[in-house]
C-alpha cells in the first residue's frame, strides 16, 4: 500500500522523501487544484522526477484544474513538456484534458482526481473503462463501502486518510465561485465553509469540518489491499508533511503484532503537529458525529492569542502558549475564516507581550495559532534545496518547439465539429422541476423540453401516471441526481430499467458513473447536467463520444469562455442554464443536530437555506442566478436552448416564470457571466 504525500515546495518534497513517502504529488504553477501553493516550474519538475526515481519513489503531477476554452494556449506548452518529462502519473478532473491525453499523449498515466466526484462502484467502473489507471475516491465513503468497491474492480484505488475535509463533495461545490468568481474547481477556493455564520439566534462555524485522521484504520485499509493512501496538504509546511508521513509510514510498515504499539507512537508524533480536532470522517459510519463542531473556529493549531496592535511588519500579542523562532503560525480572521500562515523569524518579549514579524495583511483582532513546531534539520530554503538537486541529478531534457505547439493547437481545434449554418428561429426552453404534478397540471410553452427529477419521492408517482406524462410530454426527460449513494444504486438500477420498459427514452445524466446504468443506449436520447463541469470543447467531445446528444455547460462560465467555446461546437447541441436556485454545497453530512428554521447568514449578509433530500444535504442561496439580461447576447452567439430550473422555488414564483404563453425570467444574480471566472 503506497503512501502518497503532498509537496507544495522543495522543503516539503525533501521532507516527504526523507520520512518514507512512496510517492509525492505536486502541482505546477498553473492548472492545479491548489493555485495558492508555491508549486513548481516545469524545469523544477525535470529535476525532481529523476531524483525521486533514484530513490525508487514516484512523482505524480496534479493537473486537476478545470480548463477554460480560452486557456488552451497555456495548457499546450505544459502538456507537451509533461509528455517528455514523463511523471509517473498526472491527476486530472477535466474531461477535455482526458481527451487530449488519451489521443495525443497515450503514454501518460492518468489518475482520476477526487474532483470527478467518484463516490460509488459505477463511477469507478466507468473511469476504469475510460482508461484511468487509478481512481481517487470521494472522502464520503465508509470502510464497508470502500471494501465493496474494491472487491468489484481491478483498477487501483486511492483513499484520502489525513488532512482537511470539505463540507461539500469535491467537484460539486460552487460556494466560492458564487461568492466572488473564485472557483474551487480551479484551485482558488475562498473557503466560505470556514466562515462564522448566524443561524437563528446563534453564531457558529456550522459548515467547517474537522480534520481527517485514519491512522488507526490503516491496518484495515492495508488488509483490504487498497493501493494508495493519500495525505492532504500541498499548502502545508515541510514540518507538517514530515511528521504526518513518518506517522503513517510507521503504522503501514508495522506487523500485526506491532500494530497497536506503532499506532500509539504515531499518535504521539501527530500530537506535535497542530491541526483542527481530528475525526475518522465517514470511515466508520454514514452519520459521523464528530466532523462538524460549530463552536470551533475554522482555524487549526494551538491558540496563541489575539493580535493587539500592529507596527509596520511587526505585531504584538499576549501569549497563551509557547512560541519560538522557526515555528510556523497562522493568523485567522475570526469572522471570514481566512488565514495567513508564515514562519517566525524574529521574536522578542516586551513585558507581558510578544513582538514578532508578520505579513502586512495581518490586522489587529486576528487570532493567532501555532500550526507547526520547528523541527531540527528541516530549515533549508527552497533556493538551497533546488541548488542541491542541480548538483545531484541531471535534469530531464524537454523542448517545446513552436512547430509542436502549432500542430497540437491545430489538432485541438480540429476536434470541434462542423457548425451548422442554419440557426434556430426561436428559443427552445428546457423546463426542469421535481414535482410530477407540475407536469401533469400545467401547460408549458410550445416546443419545451420538460426535465423531471427521478428520486425516491417521484418514482412511485411517475409509475402511477406514466401514460399521462408521456402523452402530454413526448419529449419528457428523466434526470438523475449527481449523488447516488452506494446503497441507493439498487433502487436506481431497478427504477431506470422499469421506466425504460415503460417507454421513457430521454435521460439526463449528472455523474460519470451514470453511463454504467444504461448498458444498451440504442434508441435513447441523453443530455448532460451542469455537474459535468464542462468548460471547453474537448470536454464536449468526450461526452459526445460517450453518447450525449445535448450538452449543458458548467454554471460557472463567464461570457468570454462561452463565446469562445461555441465557435468550435454545434450550437444546436448546447444548453445553457439561465435561471436556477442552484445548490452551492452538496454534502453527505447532516446539519440536523444544529437545525433551525431560519436561514444561514454569512458575514457578508448573504442568506442560505439548507434542506435534506434522500440523505443528501443541499444548501441553497437566497437569490437565484438569472441571465435574463443576456438572452439576446447568448442568442447572438448562436445559442437558443436555455434551461429554467424550477426546483427549490416557491409555487407562486414558478407560476409567474413559466406559463403557456412563454417564459418570463425575473432578474437575479448574474453569477460569473459578466465579472469573469478566476
Amino acid at each position: 500500500m503506497e503512501i502518497l504525500a503532498p509537496a507544495g515546495n522543495f522543503e516539503a518534497f525533501f521532507a516527504a522523501l526523507e520520512k518514507g513517502a512512496d510517492a509525492i504529488y505536486v502541482g505546477i504553477k498553473t492548472f492545479n487544484a491548489r493555485a495558492y501553493a508555491r508549486n513548481f516550474t516545469l524545469e523544477e519538475l525535470a529535476l525532481m522526477i529523476p531524483y525521486a526515481h533514484q530513490l525508487g519513489r514516484k512523482v505524480f503531477v496534479a493537473l486537476n484544474s478545470l480548463i477554460k476554452e480560452t486557456e488552451w494556449k497555456d495548457l499546450i506548452e505544459i502538456i507537451i513538456a509533461l509528455g517528455q518529462i514523463k511523471p509517473d502519473a498526472i491527476i486530472i478532473q477535466d474531461l477535455g484534458v482526458f481527451w487530449l491525453c488519451k489521443h495525443r499523449f497515450p503514454h501518460l498515466v492518468l489518475h482520476a482526481s477526487t474532483l470527478m466526484a467518484c463516490h460509488n462502484v459505477i463511477g469507478v467502473k466507468k473511469l476504469a473503462n475510460m482508461g484511468f489507471k487509478r481512481i481517487v475516491l470521494a472522502r464520503e465513503l465508509t470502510l464497508k463501502e470502500i471494501e465493496n468497491i474494491k472487491k468489484s474492480v481491478s483498477v487501483e484505488l486511492e483513499v484520502f486518510v489525513h488532512g482537511a475535509l470539505c463540507f461539500s463533495y469535491s467537484g460539486l461545490c460552487l460556494a466560492s465561485s458564487y461568492l466572488g468568481g473564485q472557483s474551487s474547481l480551479r484551485g482558488r477556493c475562498r473557503q466560505p465553509c470556514r466562515f462564522l455564520y448566524q443561524w437563528g439566534e446563534e453564531k457558529g462555524y456550522y459548515l467547517s469540518c474537522n480534520d481527517l485522521c485514519a491512522l488507526e484504520l490503516i491496518p484495515i485499509l492495508k488488509e483490504m489491499r487498497i493501493d494508495a493512501i493519500k495525505i492532504e496538504g500541498r499548502m502545508k509546511s515541510a514540518e507538517y508533511v514530515a511528521t504526518v508521513v513518518e506517522a503513517y509510514r510507521l503504522v503501514r510498515d508495522a506487523s500485526p503484532d506491532e500494530s497497536q504499539a506503532a499506532i500509539d507512537y504515531a499518535k504521539s508524533l501527530l500530537s506535535k503537529v497542530e491541526s483542527r480536532p481530528l475525526t475518522t470522517g465517514f470511515f466508520l459510519t454514514v452519520k459521523p458525529k464528530n466532523v462538524l463542531d460549530p463552536k470551533h473556529p475554522g482555524a487549526f493549531g494551538v491558540y496563541l492569542g489575539r493580535v493587539l496592535r500592529k507596527e509596520g511588519e511587526r505585531i504584538f500579542f499576549r501569549p497563551e502558549a509557547e512560541l519560538k523562532a522557526g515555528d510556523r503560525i497562522r493568523a485567522q480572521n475570526e469572522i471570514f475564516g481566512k488565514g495567513i500562515a508564515w514562519k517566525v523569524k524574529n521574536l522578542e518579549k516586551i513585558g507581558e507581550l510578544i513582538c514578532l514579524n508578520a505579513p502586512t495583511m495581518v490586522e489587529p483582532g486576528y487570532l493567532l495559532f501555532r500550526v507547526v513546531s520547528a523541527i531540527p534539520g528541516l530549515k533549508k530554503s527552497d533556493k538551497k534545496l533546488k541548488t542541491k538537486l542541480n548538483q545531484m541529478v541531471k535534469p530531464i531534457d524537454f523542448k517545446i518547439s513552436s512547430s509542436s505547439k502549432k500542430r497540437l493547437q491545430q489538432w485541438i481545434y480540429a476536434q470541434g465539429i462542423e457548425i451548422p449554418k442554419k440557426r434556430f428561429k426561436r428559443i427552445i426552453w428546457w423546463i426542469r422541476h421535481e414535482e410530477v404534478n407540475y407536469f401533469l397540471n400545467y401547460k408549458l410553452p410550445e416546443g419545451s423540453i420538460p426535465i423531471l427529477s427521478l428520486n425516491f419521492q417521484t418514482y412511485p408517482l411517475i409509475l402511477a401516471h406514466f401514460k399521462k406524462l408521456l402523452k402530454k410530454h413526448p419529449s419528457l426527460t428523466i434526470s438523475l441526481p449527481p449523488i447516488i449513494l452506494p446503497h441507493q444504486l439498487a433502487f436506481f438500477e431497478k427504477a431506470i430499467k422499469q421506466l425504460l420498459d415503460l417507454g421513457f427514452k430521454r435521460w439526463q445524466l449528472a455523474n460519470i458513473g451514470h453511463f454504467e446504468l444504461f448498458p444498451e443506449k440504442k434508441g435513447l436520447i441523453f443530455s448532460s447536467d451542469y455537474t459535468f463541469n464542462v468548460a471547453n470543447h474537448l470536454a464536449l467531445r468526450t461526452l459526445k463520444n460517450m453518447g450525449i446528444h445535448f450538452l449543458m455547460l458548467s454554471l460557472e462560465l463567464d461570457k468570454n469562455t462561452i463565446k469562445t467555446l461555441v465557435k468550435y461546437w454545434n450550437k444546436h447541441e448546447i444548453v445553457i442554464n439561465v435561471y436556477m436556485r442552484m445548490p452551492v454545497w452538496i454534502s453527505r453530512l447532516s446539519l440536523k443536530p444544529f437545525w433551525r428554521s431560519d436561514s444561514l447568514i454569512s458575514p457578508l449578509g448573504e442568506k442560505y437555506y439548507p434542506l435534506k433530500r434522500d440523505e443528501i444535504t443541499y444548501i441553497l442561496p437566497e437569490i437565484p442566478i438569472s441571465l435574463k439580461d443576456y438572452l439576446k447576447e447568448l442568442k447572438s452567439f448562436g445559442i437558443y436552448q436555455f434551461c429554467v430550473d424550477l426546483r427549490f422555488l416557491l409555487k407562486k414564483e414558478v407560476e409567474k416564470i413559466v406559463t403557456s404563453k412563454g417564459v418570463f425570467l425575473p432578474k437575479g444574480y448574474q453569477f460569473n457571466y459578466q465579472r469573469g471566472l478566476a
